[in-house]
């Protein structure tokens, strides 16, 4: 699958550099080339570094394991990267 745009997929931080990160999980609901923004359960929002980790990313019933560095650049532009 390749992944054009991930604004409205449920996420779960698998791996990062940040520690601190690992386990949260919640809506992905904006994206920059290198950031996600995410809306944790709890409503909080919070800026994650993407090629740093590895996220868990669900969406209509399936789930995918990917790279954050997969995932860096404009969401029309990285479709090549995702094979």
């Amino acid at each position: 699958m390749k992944f054009l745009d991930v604004i409205g997929f449920k996420v779960k931080i698998l791996s990062h550099s940040d520690f601190n990160l690992i386990g949260i999980s919640g809506e992905i609901v904006y994206e920059t080339q290198k950031f996600l923004i995410i809306k944790k359960d709890n409503g909080k929002e919070i800026m994650v570094y993407k090629p740093n980790g590895v996220f868990l990313l669900s969406s209509q019933g399936k789930s995918y394991i990917i790279r954050g560095d997969k995932l860096l650049g404009k969401p029309w532009k990285r479709s090549k990267k995702i094979r």
